[in-house]
């Protein structure tokens, strides 16, 4: 009996080779062997990487059974070696992921990291199990399949990789949440990604993309981080990307121009920054809007004008307002006395006048302030508690026109500044929250030296009392 049984498993044997050698033969006729040599490159950045999470795997589709084999038509033209068996695969969403990396990789033309390396073989998961395979893709369960791991998130922050578009590629991952790409040399169009369900952040900074606002970002409703910093787009932004649900919005270092649209005071982020720009006129007084909402907002090295708005002060959870290097006029508002969150002020570089008000250097005392800069404007005098501030070099006043401080403007300058009618502003008395310990009325409150009026052309600071909120914006 044991004799007779030899030539059975011998036969089974047999037949289980032939069988693998052609599946193997038929996959490598799907797939040709064109692997690409990577030019090295250098590109600085830095990365992000989503946490590791405890093992759970099983080898089969949703359904339970062996995810099926990619098709011809979705590995024709891949550029990849012999594709996997199916069975190779963890289940079918990753199979169907499979041909969609080999073709992006057959199309990046530089890889100074020798990332696109370790994408070989079926371990599209390998970092979920800790492992070093696909560096850059990341895997978990989705909503809707919460049995079946796939690739989630795509990080490549600070890879330096190359590739003239990311279209065919970020689109074809349908349970993708976020995408990071700080640091490489990707080009071309944003791809459409308003077919992704559960996609919420984009990160395209410091890249080479360019011409206008990307359309196909303006219907992404679900996003909360959106991330174009440094890269080279141009021309207005379009309205509604204020009217994003985003918590943070970066559009710093382009070259964005135009005014600021009235929408801005749509906006929901906690983060908003638009600095080293080309964008023109005043800051949207619809700002107070965001009251609720926004803790730090950076207008600076833009080209904004116009009066400083009153309804700044009334956006009380702020901690960081920037907007020094613009052509903003006018007195500071004495509603700013009313920021007590906030930590950083810059209005340095600007054409800002009179007085600087105590009931802003309060701040410091009876709020968070630690870094107030007002240097490079043309203010005359400033109050007691902001001399405490300017002692303590909290208080920053460096070339104004303040008479007897050092490091200030020439006086033929100053004059000339004051006499002309076009720099002045509506000055708004109301103060629109209590102020412990503040006196407006106060004796002596402003800190000049005698006759400096006179050396300003006479003018000292004759705004308007009353005058429209904003400062006429």
């Amino acid at each position: 009996m044991a004799g007779a049984g030899v030539p059975v498993q011998v036969a089974s044997r047999h037949a289980a080779v032939v069988v693998v050698l052609v599946l193997a033969a038929a996959h490598g006729a799907l797939c040709g062997s064109n692997h690409v040599e990577f030019a090295a490159g250098a590109v600085a950045g830095g990365g992000y990487a989503p946490s590791s999470r405890s093992p759970r795997v099983n080898g089969t589709g949703a359904a339970g059974g062996p995810a099926p084999a990619p098709s011809s038509e979705s590995l024709a033209g891949c550029g990849c070696g012999p594709a996997p068996a199916p069975w190779q695969f963890l289940n079918q969403k990753l199979a169907a992921l499979w041909p969609v990396i080999q073709r992006f990789k057959n199309t990046i033309t530089c890889d100074p990291k020798g990332v696109t390396a370790t994408w070989e073989g079926t371990d599209l998961c390998s970092s979920y199990n800790n492992g070093t395979q696909y560096k850059g893709f990341y895997c978990d369960f989705p909503p809707n399949a919460p049995t079946t791991l796939t690739v989630a998130s795509i990080d490549f922050n600070g890879f330096g990789l190359c590739a003239p578009s990311l279209a065919g590629f970020v689109d074809q991952f349908p349970d993708l949440a976020l995408f990071h790409a700080n640091s490489n040399n990707f080009s071309g169009d944003v791809p459409d990604l308003t077919h992704l369900p559960f996609f919420y952040e984009l990160d395209l900074s410091n890249n080479n993309f360019s011409g206008s606002f990307p359309d196909t970002v303006v219907p992404l409703g679900g996003l909360l981080f959106l991330d174009l910093r440094y890269n080279r787009y141009a021309g207005a932004v379009p309205p509604p990307v204020f009217a994003l649900t985003v918590e943070a919005l970066f559009l710093n270092n382009n070259h964005f121009d135009g005014r600021i649209p009235d929408s801005f005071g749509s906006t929901g982020a906690k983060y908003l920054v638009v600095a080293n720009n080309e964008f023109t006129g005043p800051i949207p007084r619809s700002i107070y809007n965001t009251s609720a909402t926004l803790s730090e907002v950076l207008f600076l090295n833009n080209r904004l004008s116009g009066c400083l708005p009153y309804e700044i002060g009334l956006v009380e959870g702020l901690a960081v307002f920037d907007a020094g290097g613009n052509e903003i006029t006018g007195p500071i508002p004495l509603s700013f006395g009313c920021l007590r969150d906030v930590e950083e002020l810059n209005l340095a570089g600007n054409e800002l006048y009179g007085q600087v008000p105590d009931v802003l250097c309060l701040l410091a005392k009876n709020g968070k302030l630690q870094n107030l800069s007002l240097s490079d404007n043309f203010f005359h005098s400033v109050g007691h508690q902001c001399m405490e501030l300017v002692r303590s070099r909290v208080l920053d006043v460096r070339r104004n026109c303040i008479l007897g401080f050092p490091n200030q403007r020439p006086p033929m300058e100053c004059a000339a500044f004051y006499a002309d009618p076009s720099k002045h502003c509506p000055f708004i008395p109301h103060i629109p929250c209590d102020l412990p310990g503040y006196k407006p009325h106060a004796k002596g409150a402003a800190v000049a030296l005698p006759g400096a009026a006179a050396a300003h052309g006479g003018h000292g600071h004759p705004q308007p009392q009353g005058g429209p909120a904003g400062g006429g914006n």
